[in-house]
């Protein structure tokens, strides 16, 4: 193979080892990782645990960022390099392995070890990228554990909040409804009775923190100021736990139209409609506010431009009653 040839593929390879080998790994950090994501998955579709689609998101980005990320590969030319950060890397995977008992009792420890491996195999193998890499993987393990975190903390008063914003809404429709706390029934056109309950895993916490994990990675990408990416932050919450509730209502008026099969039904893709819906609209307001940086003086050079790669489009976790 001629040099050039060589010197063109090797990131492609250098990707793929680290890709590779990390995936490998995680049968020794996380065995049962799978397993329990199966059986969250299970319990209630697309509302136990996020990582799906945040999984998604990174492989986009990394899609999209591929060529910022191409040339840090290109620049790693001998495993020699960095002996210090690559001495971190071995023995935060060595560490994972002996603590694998405990991180594999829940889907989310497991799913922060599995995040884990792979950024300690980057440092193994590629710790030129560990800046790039680092804000995503933090962003991930975070998104994945922060919801649960939030649950435990808010999950109750934001029930409560979703359910009787719902109820209002449902009583200005005409929907005839009986409430006890979260929990709700009616009675459909066809006569079958639709029993379900509002539970701090369909109390908006997911969307709001999936929400907030994407922002916080477009903020590193785009280099926006603060102020916008909080005020941005702040508008999400608020609207997002009031899609909630119109999405609740929504499934309401399903379940009193259709029947519980179709409420059950239209459950496990609205809550994505709804939120993508959102994310575009935000994305696009928020390209828009704001400086990406501070404006030179008059009379000095101004920088040499540089190419940069935004484009975000993900796919959130449903928020199922």
């Amino acid at each position: 193979m001629e040099p050039g040839a060589e010197a063109r593929w090797r990131p492609y390879a250098l990707f793929t080892v680290w890709i590779a080998s990390a995936a490998a790994l995680v049968l020794l950090t996380a065995p049962n990782f799978l397993a329990l994501l199966s059986q969250s998955l299970n319990s209630t579709f697309g509302t136990v645990f996020p990582a799906i689609p945040f999984a998604a998101l990174l492989t986009l980005i990394f899609a999209l960022r591929w060529g910022d990320l191409r040339d840090l590969l290109a620049e790693e030319r001998t495993l020699t390099s960095e002996p210090l950060i690559r001495a971190s890397g071995v023995a935060s995977l060595a560490l994972l392995v002996l603590v694998r008992g405990l991180t594999g009792e829940s889907v989310v420890s497991a799913g922060v070890a599995v995040v884990a491996t792979f950024y300690a195999m980057s440092l193994v193998l590629i710790p030129v990228a560990k800046r790039f890499v680092l804000p995503y993987a933090v962003t991930y393990m975070a998104g994945v554990a922060v919801p649960f975190i939030m649950q435990w903390a808010f999950g109750q008063p934001l029930v409560a909040l979703s359910s009787y914003l719902s109820a209002r809404l449902v009583a200005v429709v005409g929907i005839p409804v009986t409430w006890q706390g979260p929990q709700f029934t009616l009675v459909s056109r066809s006569g079958g009775t639709v029993v379900a309950t509002v539970t701090p895993g369909c109390s908006s916490i997911i969307s709001v923190t999936t929400f907030l994990g994407l922002l916080a990675l477009m903020h590193f990408d785009l280099k926006k100021e603060v102020a916008p990416t909080v005020r941005l932050a702040a508008v999400g919450v608020v609207a997002l736990t009031l899609l909630n509730s119109m999405r609740i209502a929504i499934l309401i008026w399903v379940g009193y139209s259709m029947g519980a099969g179709a409420l059950w039904y239209v459950h496990n893709w609205v809550g994505y409609a709804i939120f993508i819906g959102f994310y575009v609209v935000a994305l696009v307001f928020y390209t828009r506010m704001g400086p990406r940086g501070v404006a030179p003086r008059p009379g000095t050079a101004l920088p040499s431009p540089t190419l940069k790669r935004s484009n975000y489009f993900e796919r959130p976790p449903n928020s199922a009653v």
